[in-house]
């Protein structure tokens, strides 16, 4: 079965190589890898020109989820998968999701590990139930990244292709895929999402508004499908998930702002404050140490 792996790209020479070569090293020859760049300006074209194999336009266009329309479109591929730019897969993925097609499954989503900008890293091992997808404030309820989940053409044609108006169009996509197709879950990582400072979702997630019904106002068209006591619960655990999130994300905030070693000393802190017997406890308490 052929394969399209489509790369949306603006500006991201330093990392397309690495992207290419994932690709290259799949050992699986029935492919095509189609790069759409908005003119990029720092050296991405000359990287393009390198590899023979590819497909690629670079022109401006209206945004990452603009190009990621124009990709699909020129795809010829049985199965489609996006590698954005940044991204890389790791060895034997496509291997190991091509015999779940050749069966007759429509969408197929593996692990993927996430990379932080300080060198930590952790698995996203995603659920994948339309309701699960849809409780998108917890932790896995869906894959973080395309690089993690591969499926048939129709699929994207089903739904339309990508909300070019909504910035979250990933969650949109699986939404509204998990709503019409089932997803088969494989147990195997199968790439490598970079979840950096710079990244559209990184930056994003740092606005004050980002966890409010407003930003995901989106979701409400997948929740009017479900069944009244579905949706009254859904309610009461998104305002309190929400609001743990927005929780966190101060947290966060604050502790970047105090750097490594305040921080490192709080902590040590509370593990001597935890260590004491109860009544050392309450009197740090009452005098605020």
């Amino acid at each position: 079965m052929k394969i399209s792996i489509i790369t949306p790209s603006l500006n991201s020479a330093k990392y397309l190589q690495t992207a290419i070569n994932s690709v290259l090293l799949q050992d699986y020859e029935n492919i095509e890898h189609i790069v759409v760049d908005g003119a990029s300006t720092d050296g991405t074209v000359a990287v393009l020109r390198r590899y023979p194999h590819l497909k690629w336009i670079s022109e401006p266009d209206n945004g990452q989820t603009h190009a990621m329309n124009k990709g699909y479109k020129l795809a010829a591929g049985d199965i489609v998968v996006y590698l954005n730019a940044d991204d890389y897969f790791l060895p034997g993925a496509f291997k190991a999701v091509v015999p779940y097609f050749e069966k007759g499954e429509k969408f197929v989503v593996g692990k993927i590990r996430v990379e932080k900008d300080v060198g930590e890293s952790f698995i996203n091992d995603p659920r994948i139930q339309h309701e699960d997808i849809l409780r998108h404030w917890e932790d896995n309820a869906y894959c973080y990244n395309p690089v993690g989940y591969f499926y048939r053409k129709e699929v994207i044609e089903a739904v339309n292709g990508f909300n070019e108006n909504n910035p979250m169009q990933d969650l949109e996509f699986l939404l509204a895929a998990s709503r019409l197709y089932r997803f088969t879950k494989i147990d195997r990582i199968l790439g490598v999402y970079r979840d950096y400072q710079g990244t559209i979702t990184a930056v994003s997630q740092k606005k004050k508004d980002y966890w409010t019904r407003k930003n995901f106002g989106f979701i409400q068209k997948f929740l009017d499908d479900m069944p009244a006591d579905f949706r009254e619960q859904y309610e009461t655990d998104r305002e309190e998930g929400y609001r743990k999130k927005m929780e966190f994300q101060k947290w966060k905030k604050y502790s970047e702002a105090c750097g490594k070693k305040s921080i490192t000393m709080f902590y040590h802190g509370c593990v001597l404050f935890l260590s004491m017997p109860e009544k050392k406890k309450w009197l740090l308490k009452k005098i605020r140490l």
